[in-house]
């Protein structure tokens, strides 16, 4: 048998005895003075596994209870398949449990591991194997699509379908891993984690140690991906101690920040070049609800604190399950520096285009909070109720309905915005001097707006601000289909306040360039008479622009009252 003239044909003999199907090698030999050691050349099991290169320790005990046939085994240059559901007749490759069964220490180099759930193979590279797949230490070095594993664990010889133990693992994307594990998973930035996983048959589970980095934010908690019914169905309680507000955004497919100290992907670069080509502000992006076809389950998250905001956020929390291809988030709470928004959402995607529900409110929010400032100070409360159509952004707000609506009674506007509507040049531009420590604010009595929406088309109901000297009315349409707007800022001033012009001001153009305007026919007459004036006098010029104070206080509880949809 040391002489593979003799041990070649023996070894293939036995092999279509004991051996996978049409098993064979072409070349074998006996590793003298061992009579159990063989050393292979060009192993073949067609449909099963294949090495180009290898050797084997044969234990002749193996029909014992605990036992492998196959003391030690090493493989190069090949590949094995494994199957991850119940196998059936004639199919290829062998179940975890059989190859543990099988082998029990490995050494393997360059050798493709090809993973079969519900017919569908997926495959990861191993770099390098060694150890024990029955009853020791085994550490694992492999990469797969965008993905990279390294796995520091112990097989548990009480059951022969279970691994568990650490896993490093990184990539461009964590939805290349999900699709390598066998599930779904929205885009994320580049990753780094560290878990402690427990893989078996029928489920993955990995318990995310808190130095894990997705982007520029951290990951901890368990998350389980469970197999056998007909969608993957995945249990998660996640948090973050700090999460960069980039990070979550490209999840949604929002394309937000890429500058030079973010951690990115090209999916988030291509998402931000295409956005900034755009003229639009509503980002062109498709949500691929296929992936709802691979997964079903629970998923908590809570973020601590959240860093690089819009609108100021602080922390944030959600909860939503997912069940054929319908998402409901129960809870969706944000968390301002003062007060908090709370929602409740529900997609259906069922049927294309996808249905989306909202409801939520905004409850004591500091109105600085909402990108507001300088301009207005204090709190405001608030309702939404809103339903679009669309598997994009700019769909579904092409075809919104409902009604948002914000009030507040202790809300503080900058002067210069008080006057600047009303145009009130004289004190607007006293206050324009002004640094920010020295800025004036006029207290508003009750400041509302309501937006009814139909078909992606808001008209306002209108808006209404009420301050000492000034009541400021906002009426109008914003058009979410083109987002553009066409609104009408009128003002009646109270006081005989110098600078006032008389007519309307246009706010028009689109969300990402808006254009002002006042060209009623009254304001520009009244310009045409200043500059003649100023011609002759500069002091003259001002004027036409005197007016007597003609306005009256709002009712202010009506107004509330109808903001928050409730008759007068």
């Amino acid at each position: 048998m040391t002489f593979p003239a003799v041990a070649t044909p023996v070894t293939n003999w036995s092999l279509a005895q004991w051996g996978p199907d049409n098993a064979s090698v072409s070349r074998a030999h006996v590793r003298f003075p061992s009579v159990n050691e063989m050393i292979l050349e060009n192993f073949q099991a067609p449909g099963t596994a294949e090495a180009k290169s290898g050797e084997i320790r044969l234990n002749f005990f193996g029909f014992l209870p605990g036992l492998s046939w196959v003391s030690r085994a090493r493989a190069e240059n090949g590949f094995i398949v494994v199957q991850l559901d119940e196998q059936a007749d004639g199919e290829d490759g062998l179940s975890l449990r059989d190859w543990r069964a099988l082998i029990d220490e490995v050494r393997a180099e360059d050798i493709i591991v090809r993973f079969v759930r519900k017919g569908d193979p997926q495959s990861i590279h191993l770099q390098t194997a060694a150890g024990s797949l029955r009853s020791g230490d085994l550490s694992v070095s492999a990469s797969g699509t965008g993905v990279s594993l390294n796995f520091e664990g112990r097989a548990r010889p009480s059951d022969l379908s279970v691994l568990t133990g650490k896993l490093n693992m990184s990539g461009e994307n964590f939805a290349d891993f999900a699709e390598l594990a066998g599930f779904a998973s929205p885009d994320t930035p580049p990753y780094q984690a560290t878990a402690y996983l427990t893989f078996s048959r029928q489920q993955i589970a990995l318990d995310f140690a808190p130095s894990t980095r997705i982007g520029d934010s951290d990951l901890s908690g368990p998350m389980k991906i469970t197999f056998g019914e007909a969608t993957p169905r995945i249990e998660a309680d996640l948090q973050s101690a700090s999460l960069d507000f980039d990070d979550l955004g490209v999840v949604f497919g929002i394309p937000v920040g890429v500058g030079d100290n973010e951690t990115t992907n090209q999916v988030q670069v291509a998402s931000r070049t295409a956005f900034d080509a755009s003229d639009r502000l509503i980002p062109d992006a498709v949500i691929d609800f296929s992936r709802l076809d691979s997964v079903d389950g629970h998923v908590a998250y809570h973020a601590q604190h959240v860093n690089d905001a819009i609108f100021d956020i602080r922390s944030l929390k959600l909860e939503f399950d997912v069940e054929g291809r319908v998402v409901r988030a129960p809870l969706l709470r944000v968390d301002f520096d003062s007060g908090q928004l709370i929602s409740y959402v529900t997609l259906d995607a069922t049927q294309s285009p996808a249905t989306t529900t909202t409801q939520g409110t905004l409850n004591n929010v500091q109105l600085s909070n909402l990108a507001l400032d300088p301009y207005v100070r204090g709190s405001g409360n608030g309702e939404f109720e809103l339903e679009a159509r669309g598997n994009g952004f700019r769909d579904a707000a092409a075809t919104l309905n409902g009604r948002v609506s914000v009030w507040s009674k202790d809300a503080d506007l900058l002067a210069l915005a008080a006057e600047g509507a009303a145009l009130d040049l004289g004190e607007a531009l006293t206050l324009l001097g002004e640094q920010s420590e020295d800025r004036t604010y006029t207290p508003a009595r009750c400041a509302a707006i309501s937006i009814h929406f139909e078909n992606g088309t808001g008209q306002l109901d209108p808006a209404i601000m009420d301050t000492a000297d000034s009541l400021v009315i906002v009426e109008g349409q914003v058009g979410m289909r083109q987002e553009r707007l066409d609104l009408k800022v009128r003002s009646e001033a109270k006081d005989a306040s110098f600078g006032t012009l008389i007519g309307n001001v246009g706010i028009g153009g689109t969300f990402r360039s808006p254009e002002i305007s006042a060209l009623s026919a009254e304001t520009v007459l009244q310009l045409g008479a200043t500059a003649l004036l100023a011609s002759v006098s500069g002091g003259l010029a001002a004027l036409p622009f005197i007016e007597p104070g003609m306005a009256e206080d709002a009712p202010c509880g009506a107004i509330m009252r109808r903001a928050q949809g409730m008759a007068p």
